[in-house]
């Protein structure tokens, strides 16, 4: 994390001492905008091993939202984003051979219910300049709702429906933070393309059901409390007013 907080000091500094040359000084634009790209978590939350609790079995996803600031003169703004962020299931054959093995029967087949995914609502300060007469550089720090979905699964042993269980799919809500840069560049008076990359962050506290575990063999999660960290990067286009 200092690394993190590091390298978003340093990229104000950068920020600031780029300003002092740019050659267009008129006030920077508000916008809003659609955007899409790829989101990348790292850490726990993307590990696929069986015999690991903290694993999360998320693999690299989409992300789509919407965003929009309001600037002021002195380039400082306020602005949100609202975004969906989807992880989908990796790992599936993983955990059918861990509970083949653990339950020392023949065959098993896991089935995924749902799926891991974000919905966040984030609000923050920004800051903005021009490098050029089309072209801004935009700065933020977000907070806000992070609702969370944990992918569930059905396991089947030797075929045997009598033998069927599982671990439900559930939802968590937390406080979360995103923190990055953009170049905007317009193509027309009120039009402009985005390019976006932010490091994301929050720890939903999940509580995990399962059903028809009458024993605890195998591999069985109650709670699930790990950090959803990661790169954001993408592109938009932006109504400018």
């Amino acid at each position: 994390m200092k690394h993190i907080f590091s390298s978003i000091s340093l990229l104000l500094l950068l920020t600031v001492s780029l300003s002092s040359f740019a050659q267009d000084k008129k006030p920077v634009k508000s916008y809003i905008g659609i955007t899409g790209g790829v989101s990348a978590p790292s850490g726990n939350f993307v590990k696929g091993d069986y015999d690991n609790d903290k694993s999360g079995f998320a693999g690299t996803g989409a992300a789509i939202g919407l965003t929009g600031v309001y600037y002021f003169k002195s380039g400082f703004g306020i602005g949100g984003l609202a975004t969906y962020n989807g992880y989908g299931f990796k790992g599936a054959q993983q955990l059918a051979d861990g509970y083949k093995e653990a339950f020392d029967v023949d065959s098993s087949t896991v089935k995924v219910d749902g799926s891991n995914h974000t919905l966040n609502i984030l609000v923050g300060p920004y800051y903005a300049f021009p490098l050029g007469k089309k072209l801004s550089l935009d700065l933020r720090v977000l907070g806000g709702l992070v609702n969370a979905s944990l992918a569930g699964n059905k396991v089947y042993l030797e075929d045997n429906t009598d033998a069927t269980f599982g671990q439900k799919k559930s939802t968590a809500s937390a406080f979360g933070f995103q923190a990055g840069a953009g170049l905007r560049y317009a193509i027309a008076p009120h039009l402009a393309l985005l390019l976006n990359v932010d490091y994301f962050s929050s720890k939903p506290d999940f509580k995990v059901s399962n059903e028809n575990r009458p024993v605890n063999a195998g591999r069985l999660i109650t709670r699930y409390h790990e950090s959803i960290s990661g790169i954001n990067g993408n592109l938009g286009v932006a109504y400018q007013f």
